[in-house]
């Protein structure tokens, strides 16, 4: 079953500093390949990315450049992989926009399973719909 965190947790997790990590445990809902369970990508991205990325994907002012429409989403999925797994910094530029923010890398605090769950609900919301990234 899913853990759910309580609504002051959450403010506290993503609103006050909007780059918190708080660890997490995968959901044991049905997945549909192995390392993919969209509840646990969800619950990935709004833990760890949605303080940037928003919640949906168009980014906060200031923050993180936006996911939807984003070629470096849609785009090679090796790329997005190590992104995620390594972090980026800026400046880079996402559609017409220039973005100077450092993103850190996830790799050493997702095991490969949530990883993949985290990277195939970023592609099938705001990428490439379709088999999704396997660990």
């Amino acid at each position: 079953m899913m853990k759910k965190l309580s609504v002051p947790a959450l403010l506290l997790t993503l609103g006050l500093t909007g780059k918190a990590w708080v660890p997490v445990e995968s959901s044991s809902s049905g997945s549909s390949a192995p390392g993919w369970d969209i509840g646990s990508g969800a619950v990935h991205f709004e833990r760890l990315c949605a303080g940037c990325h928003g919640s949906d994907g168009l980014a906060l002012e200031g923050e993180g450049p936006p996911l939807a429409g984003s070629s470096w989403v849609a785009g090679p999925e090796t790329r997005l992989i190590r992104i995620v797994m390594h972090g980026v910094r800026g400046p880079i530029q996402v559609g017409d926009e220039i973005h100077d923010r450092e993103m850190p890398g996830f790799g050493p605090r997702l095991s490969d399973d949530e990883m993949a769950s985290l990277l195939s609900f970023v592609r099938s919301r705001w990428g490439q719909p379709g088999a999704p990234i396997t660990a």
